[in-house]
């Protein structure tokens, strides 16, 4: 690691603890922006390693090497961090990836494997070492999702039906902790995002219903904000209009909208209709 900057405070240092996507770019960018010094800690085999131009100081560690990372950390003189892009639960069933000790001692302590449980062991086991984790949005409140359509276009009375009937299903597996998106098509479920993640799951829905779907994403009614929030970016745009997607609902209030300009002129391209709508307007806005 580089050593530690003397200019710079420690309450204006961030890390970003980074996976895949245009999540950590993002909050990168507007940290930066604000004056903010940034580390970041990427993910290997999940980051994209062209993050390092976007940071003071860059650096990969594996997924399970939760006590490098609270070294690095401590390095750095780090008091603050954000948990920001994508990694699947399907690593802990990986026998390729190996942990640490301090991550095999949070294995070992929580109940489930649960986002909640999982990752909120290890914001505590940061927090006794003095590092605060934060709302993963702190740096993004401009991109939450607002309630309404964001689109030239509204939702068909066919897609306000799929919209309430997906809406309340997305809720529910949300609560459970399966996943955050459904696939509805006419009122059928078409698929339920798990492990695999919305992209997956919107293409496993084009493959076993065809096109005019409606992809509805919300979070658990005890979302954590610190990681895991819904997230709609340009990948997931991409893959729905590839995949013959119609309609995409959000939770306002709750989903995070990347590259917010660049989403909807694809979206509007593709005549697709973008919504944000709120868990208790959801008969009303769709």
């Amino acid at each position: 690691m580089s050593a530690v900057s003397p200019q710079a405070g420690t309450q204006a240092r961030l890390a970003i603890i980074a996976g895949s996507g245009r999540f950590p770019f993002e909050v990168a960018q507007e940290a930066r922006r604000q004056g903010v010094w940034v580390a970041a800690v990427g993910l290997s085999g999940w980051v994209d390693p062209s993050l390092a131009a976007h940071v003071d100081h860059y650096e990969e560690l594996a997924v399970g090497e939760l006590g490098k990372l609270i070294q690095r950390l401590r390095d750095q003189a780090i008091v603050r961090a954000v948990m920001v892009g994508k990694v699947t639960k399907g690593i802990l069933f990986d026998g390729r990836v190996s942990f640490d000790p301090e991550t095999l001692a949070i294995l070992s302590k929580v109940k489930d494997y649960s986002v909640n449980g999982l990752l909120g062991a290890v914001a505590a086991r940061l927090g006794e070492c003095g590092i605060t984790l934060l709302d993963s949005a702190v740096y993004l409140q401009d991109a939450i999702c607002r309630e309404g359509v964001l689109t030239r276009r509204g939702p068909t009375p066919e897609e306000q039906a799929d919209i309430r009937f997906g809406f309340k299903l997305a809720r529910a597996m949300a609560e459970w902790d399966v996943g955050q998106s459904v696939v509805v098509k006419r009122s059928v479920v078409a698929a339920v995002e798990a492990m695999e993640g919305t992209d997956a799951a919107i293409r496993r829905a084009h493959a076993l219903a065809g096109k005019e779907l409606v992809v509805v994403k919300t979070a658990s009614a005890k979302q954590d904000r610190r990681f895991d929030l819904p997230v709609i970016g340009p990948d997931t745009l991409r893959t729905a209009r590839e995949s013959g997607v119609s309609c995409i609902a959000m939770e306002a209030g709750a989903t995070v909208l990347l590259s917010r300009v660049e989403i909807v002129r694809e979206a509007d391209e593709a005549g697709m209709c973008l919504i944000g709508v709120r868990p208790d307007t959801d008969e009303k806005t769709a």
